[in-house]
């Protein structure tokens, strides 16, 4: 997984782009640039400078943080395994989110 730290040329609005999360167009506040970064391409708008790139899956070291101090429940059901929710999901990526915009 990789995140970008880029920086509109024209407003200096820093954001951070994930390549995990597929067609979302990250917008800086003048609307002026953007980035939708993949894991096999990307979509760029307008005039950006990429400031800083991290090569670190932190969705994955949320899960098994979680997993280890008992905030998740994995069971078994039948033979499914349910290891995420919807809801699980949104939570840990609220946390992912903060840790991105920490980078900022």
């Amino acid at each position: 997984m990789v995140y970008v730290k880029w920086a509109c040329l024209k407003c200096e609005d820093v954001k951070v782009s994930n390549s995990k999360r597929h067609h979302q167009m990250d917008i800086c506040k003048c609307g002026g640039s953007g980035l939708d970064l993949e894991e096999e391409y990307s979509r760029m708008m307008g005039n950006f400078q990429s400031l800083e790139k991290y090569n670190y899956n932190f969705f994955d070291e949320l899960v098994l943080c979680m997993k280890e101090q008992d905030f998740l429940e994995f069971v078994d059901i039948g033979d499914k395994k349910r290891y995420l929710n919807l809801t699980d999901v949104y939570d840990i990526r609220k946390i992912e989110d903060e840790i991105c915009e920490s980078l900022i």
